[in-house]
């Protein structure tokens, strides 16, 4: 069995999130695959928005010390998008967190783009700030920062590679002004 039947295989035994499409779920696992360099073992669902809560603690009780956590969220308009990181999720560092692999990137299934970490960027991956949910990008590519997980904004192309970045927000990801997130799954990646 070569490397793609191999990959194939594992694929169909790894939990799919429900909020992506088949072949868009296909291209993001070979994307986890090379820019990791490791084979995906498993994925894990340890946050389901409309089952444990749509809201920045039960984020944080999930996602706290985790790590290779891949999340999908959907907006109210409907648009699919989302971010994937090898680091640390901790809530009370404060801080941003620095991805010396360059494997963290946002992805939009609307658009059907993925927009990796900028190498000038990369102390920038993520932010783990206990007073907001999950944030990518130094500059807030991708950030969600209400209790409910309502408020936010975009501003995608400061720390993440997209063309069109004007240092404002922009409805790209949410297709509206706000995130207002109507659910989320976050999965942690285990790898071999």
């Amino acid at each position: 069995m070569n490397l793609l039947q191999k990959s194939l295989v594992l694929l169909i035994k790894i939990i799919k999130p429900k909020l992506l499409k088949d072949d868009f779920w296909i291209r993001l696992f070979f994307i986890l695959q090379e820019k990791s360099k490791k084979t995906i073992k498993e994925s894990k669902l340890i946050y389901q928005g409309t089952k444990d809560g749509l809201n920045k603690d039960q984020f944080w009780i999930k996602c706290n010390g985790k790590c290779n956590l891949i999340m999908i969220f959907q907006s109210q308009s409907g648009h699919i998008f989302g971010g994937y990181s090898p680091c640390k999720w901790q809530q009370n560092l404060n801080n941003n967190v620095q991805d010396d692999t360059l494997s963290s990137f946002i992805f939009s299934q609307t658009h059907d783009q993925i927009y990796s970490l900028k190498l000038e960027n990369k102390q920038n991956a993520i932010s783990s700030w206990s007073s907001h949910g999950p944030r990518f990008g130094g500059g807030c590519d991708l950030a969600i920062n209400s209790n409910d997980l309502q408020d936010g904004y975009s501003k995608l192309g400061h720390s993440y590679q997209w063309d069109k970045y004007q240092n404002s927000s922009s409805t790209h990801l949410f297709g509206q002004d706000k995130p207002q997130i109507t659910e989320c799954e976050i999965f942690e990646l285990n790898f071999l």
